[in-house]
């Protein structure tokens, strides 16, 4: 069923048309990266409105800026295919204050009402995500900036991209405001370290070599 609601979708939506059908969901190419719909399926699901069994959809919004990751690609402890696969930035829909999952009875009840809940949160979503990161700066402005105002509690505590996003896009975006936001960052990557984080264990012996490649 997941496959034909996808091709569905595709085939009645304006603005999907600019995407292409690959994997699970919509992909889009763009000049400094990728747009990518991302809707996992699950088969066993169950829909309580209904008490029936359903196929539940959940569908996140990704956003990659090429130039954030590929200067990293040699310092990463991940294959190459995973980094290249690897997003900057990603939402669901809980993330947007919207519907999370989406179910379809599997008897096909209330069909023609779910797939249009379905495609209209698609389309207000995805619009809304890729119109706010638009482009890297937009990112900086977005997830780096508050930094300035608002100190490390704002960071993520878990993984290790990110730093080396946040880093590069100030680099790039506000270098004046670079060494402010390289310290608030590296009292963060002490403290994850100093925790045990897995990520941050990984890349911390070179975390030297790392910064001097994008520093220089």
């Amino acid at each position: 069923m997941k496959k034909e609601i996808l091709q569905q979708l595709m085939a009645s939506s304006e603005y999907l048309s600019g995407f292409r059908l690959k994997g699970e969901g919509f992909f889009k190419k763009t000049s400094d990266g990728w747009e990518v719909i991302e809707i996992e399926g699950y088969t066993r699901g169950w829909n309580m409105e209904t008490d029936k069994p359903a196929l539940r959809l959940y569908p996140i919004y990704l956003r990659r800026f090429d130039i954030l990751h590929k200067w990293f690609e040699p310092f990463s402890f991940k294959d190459l295919k995973d980094q290249r696969s690897n997003y900057t930035i990603g939402f669901d829909g809980k993330m947007l204050d919207t519907s999370n999952y989406f179910y379809f009875p599997q008897d096909g009840s209330r069909y023609s009402e779910r797939f249009t809940f379905l495609k209209e949160n698609i389309e207000k979503n995805a619009k809304a995500v890729f119109t706010r990161y638009a482009t890297v700066e937009d990112f900086y402005r977005h997830k780096v900036q508050p930094l300035l105002d608002n100190g490390i509690s704002i960071l993520p505590n878990v993984g290790a991209d990110w730093i080396f996003f946040y880093l590069k896009s100030s680099q790039l975006v506000a270098p004046h405001d670079y060494p402010i936001i390289r310290n608030k960052i590296m009292k963060q990557v002490e403290m994850m370290n100093r925790r045990g984080e897995p990520n941050v264990i990984e890349i911390y012996p070179k975390l030297n070599e790392i910064l001097n490649a994008l520093e220089q």
